[in-house]
């Protein structure tokens, strides 16, 4: 089955990346979050596992019950793919700049 990256908050609002998710459960009213976190589901892991193929941060958004510790895990995560995109740039012009200088 297909996932749409596309995620249908309850109460109309949608997102489609972990962007504009971090800036959705800022400001997230309790009830809204507790609709898609429970004891037993997290909607929010489930779209981040099956839509994004990021499993490394559903495992964390799952063990998250609490709206801002789930946003600060987000935002750990963009940071850490921020970085990880800087190097592999980083990477490239240098080894194109040395490739050049021969």
């Amino acid at each position: 089955m297909a996932h749409s990256k596309t995620f249908n908050l309850h109460g109309g609002k949608t997102f489609s990346n972990l962007r504009q998710f971090a800036k959705h459960l800022q400001k997230m009213d309790g009830k809204s979050f507790k609709h898609h976190v429970t004891d037993t589901k997290n909607d929010f892991a489930n779209w981040t596992r099956h839509a994004l193929k990021k499993d490394d941060l559903a495992d964390k958004l799952e063990k998250r019950m609490d709206k801002v510790e789930m946003e600060l895990e987000v935002l750990r995560h963009l940071v850490f793919e921020d970085q990880k995109k800087k190097k592999t740039t980083t990477k490239k012009t240098t080894t194109n700049n040395s490739k050049s200088k021969k």
